[in-house]
């Protein structure tokens, strides 16, 4: 809306005719009509006696606020379909939205850490030179979770090029900080957060075992991977006695079929049989996609939800494990025509 169609309606409003109104600022009456046929547009001299006329703040007289609260809406609800894209895998998508909205709000940080995140996720190395470009603007964001943000980006990024040194520079940028909320919170505030600590806990110890068994320098042999899979397994136990597991049923399938390949390797099949078919009782479950509210008492005050967790890709955790099976045949070789395993794949390829 102009400046004119708002002086318009405020006049509207409070009964007031132009001829009043030019009174009130002084002016002709036809220099009123013009500034509401926005053909001039009043100076800007005239804006706090107009703001005092209508009683309003010269924001709502020239439409900032609106115009802000507008942007806000726009931008939250941009966020809203990001975030129902990634649940889906829906990779090009978002990537298309993001487009979108930065053409319209270039400047926005929201939409430049939302536009980075999609293309360092699915086209880092193309887009090198964009990504490190939107990363290096965002750390002087505004906002904490776009800075930190930016830094992990940038990070990620380097790394798939190859840059481990400078991937390193941004890496010891990220704060290293005390948990101060553990000695200030009280009453249901404090319970939430311990237990937000151990519901994430998990989460962390299977990121970093992944790693860990996964770099060569570690020199770990079948045997010990096997054993410290299995202690990560326990640990989830522990956490989630009642079995709650939710959005964690597929870490615990993802880490019975590693399992049952260092199994195979140490020629235990009948023990390899027994994960996978763990492993699919754990993806079925995840298939379900229901929220849940945890019950384990370490966890009973949080809840988990599919619609929340971010997907990479459209492809079922079945498709992607049959995938995973058949490009380790060989290993699996002595379990081809095992009734077992046919299920296996047969239960894999119907999710």
């Amino acid at each position: 809306m102009s400046i004119g169609s708002t002086i318009k309606r405020l006049r509207h409003e409070r009964g007031m005719t132009q001829e009043v109104l030019s009174e009130y600022l002084g002016v002709s009456t036809n220099a009123v009509s013009q500034w509401e046929c926005d053909k001039t547009a009043p100076d800007i001299s005239h804006i706090p006696m107009l703001a005092r006329i209508f009683e309003v703040s010269a924001d709502v007289l020239l439409e900032i606020d609106h115009s802000r609260s507008k942007k806000q809406a726009e931008i939250a609800a941009f966020v809203a379909d990001y975030e129902h894209l990634h649940a889906k895998g829906k990779t090009e998508e978002r990537l298309m939205l993001c487009r979108e909205m930065h053409k319209k709000y270039p400047n926005d940080e929201t939409v430049a850490y939302y536009l980075m995140g999609v293309l360092q996720q699915g086209y880092a190395k193309e887009s090198f030179e964009e990504i490190t470009a939107l990363g290096e603007r965002l750390l002087s964001a505004q906002a904490e979770e776009h800075r930190y943000g930016a830094i992990k980006g940038l990070c990620y990024t380097y790394l798939a090029i190859g840059q481990r040194e400078r991937a390193l520079e941004y890496a010891k940028m990220m704060p290293v900080c005390d948990d101060l909320l553990l000695h200030t919170l009280q009453g249901e505030a404090l319970v939430t957060h311990c237990q937000a600590y151990f519901f994430q806990l998990c989460d962390k110890m299977y990121l970093y075992m992944n790693y860990l068994l996964g770099e060569s320098a570690g020199n770990y042999t079948p045997k010990e991977r096997h054993a410290m899979r299995q202690t990560l397994c326990e640990v989830y136990s522990l956490i989630f006695p009642d079995g709650d597991y939710g959005v964690r049923e597929d870490k615990l399938g993802r880490t019975c079929f590693f399992m049952a390949l260092d199994s195979a390797r140490e020629e235990n099949f009948p023990r390899a049989l027994d994960e996978l078919e763990e492993m699919v009782c754990h993806f079925e479950k995840a298939s379900g996609r229901a929220p849940l509210r945890h019950t384990s008492p370490l966890v009973n005050r949080m809840t988990s939800d599919w619609a929340t967790l971010p997907r990479h890709s459209e492809e079922s955790l079945g498709t992607t494990y049959l995938r995973y099976l058949s490009n380790n045949a060989a290993l699996f070789a002595p379990l081809e025509t095992d009734a077992r395993m046919i299920a296996i794949k047969q239960k894999l390829a119907a999710m």
